[in-house]
């Protein structure tokens, strides 16, 4: 202002200009001239109009002093991120009693200490004296990321814009008006619900679950890789399938079989899983395929019932080879895998028999 020389109020700004924020800028004008008068600096010239002023011998004395460089901020909040290198994060939250304010110093130590990230933290920095809003305003702007530590009482505070919270949030949902994309804003879940504990003005941001009691840290992860800038990266994309190749929708079942299951007797000594064939109860639900000119022109499944130690249990088989024993909805699986491979290769089910349990009827 003294640098110019121009000693003039001048005009005050007009309303497109500044909007809704008139009132506020005038203000704030009139305080910075008045405290130059009150430094002596400035003297005020009755003769002339009534904003303009004269500068003072103290003034002109300070135009033509050897200028200085700027001493260094010691507060972390403005501090330039070249001197650490590190993410900057402001810790956002609601002083909900002493066991979540141990939580929140304790994560802060954490971020900081273990985590390689610069934490702004008001019980750090605002020391008596401050201006607590200054400080709000600078921390929020400054910082690369907001952590907002969520609980149903910080979001009751945030949306009814009660105390330092309120004033936070009414910081924050203005820069979030200004920048809609920008992921600065990380809300991290600490009681509560997703539904209960976040702000209106977070709903539709993704979040970091710590909720749990200790907190997962695969979910700490999850924060840490966001503020450091190192997302999870997929696997590369891999060679278009040759679907000119039979790809095999059914592995062999057999591969698949619990070997510590109870089978028949004579199954191990026949090296199958249900014993020889002649050996195996008959069939209570069957089904054929039939594909003239294949190598094998026609293919089967059945469905059988076993009593094993009192336990009444399903078994699979087909002429391929197949074979599984187990749970009726666990047949009627394979026997499904089984009806959609043929129909691929093919295969048409020329006949089939469900037997007398209607459960089977799902086959049809």
């Amino acid at each position: 202002m003294l640098e110019n020389r121009n000693a003039g109020l001048g005009p005050l700004p007009k309303e497109p200009e500044y909007g809704t924020r008139q009132p506020e800028v005038t203000k704030r004008m009139m305080e910075a001239w008045n405290w130059l008068e009150r430094q002596g600096l400035l003297i005020h010239n009755d003769q002339q109009v009534a904003d303009w002023f004269t500068i003072s011998s103290d003034g002109e004395k300070y135009l033509d002093r050897e200028k200085l460089p700027a001493p260094t901020s010691t507060n972390p909040a403005r501090a330039s991120k070249s001197t650490t290198g590190a993410p900057r994060a402001l810790l956002s939250y609601s002083w909900d009693g002493p066991e979540h304010e141990r939580w929140v110093g304790e994560f802060a130590e954490r971020l900081q200490g273990d985590s390689g990230v610069e934490v702004t933290f008001d019980r750090w920095h605002l020391n008596p004296g401050d201006d607590k809003v200054h400080f709000m305003e600078q921390a929020v702007a400054e910082s690369d990321f907001v952590i907002v530590v969520c609980t149903p009482n910080y979001a009751e505070r945030a949306n009814k814009r009660e105390g330092g919270v309120g004033y936070e949030s009414m910081v924050i949902t203005a820069e979030l008006a200004e920048h809609m994309l920008t992921n600065k804003f990380i809300p991290v879940l600490r009681k509560g619900s997703w539904t209960s504990s976040l702000p209106i003005y977070l709903k539709s941001r993704m979040g970091v679950n710590l909720s749990d009691e200790p907190y997962c840290e695969d979910e700490y992860e999850r924060l840490l890789r966001v503020l450091h800038g190192e997302p999870i990266k997929p696997p590369p994309i891999g060679s278009k399938p040759d679907f000119s190749k039979q790809t095999g929708l059914c592995i062999k079942l057999s591969s698949v079989l619990d070997t510590t299951r109870t089978v028949p007797d004579g199954a191990s000594k026949a090296g199958s899983l249900l014993g020889p064939p002649n050996k195996r109860p008959n069939a209570m639900v069957s089904a054929r395929y039939d594909k003239p000119g294949a190598s094998v022109p026609w293919e089967s499944a059945h469905v059988r019932l076993w009593n094993i130690d009192g336990k009444e249990q399903f078994s699979f088989d087909t002429t391929r080879g197949d074979e599984y024993l187990g749970t009726k909805d666990e047949v009627i699986d394979r026997f499904f895998a089984f009806h959609r491979l043929l129909l691929k290769e093919g295969y048409k089910r020329m006949n089939f028999s469900p037997g007398p349990d209607p459960d089977f009827n799902v086959l049809t």
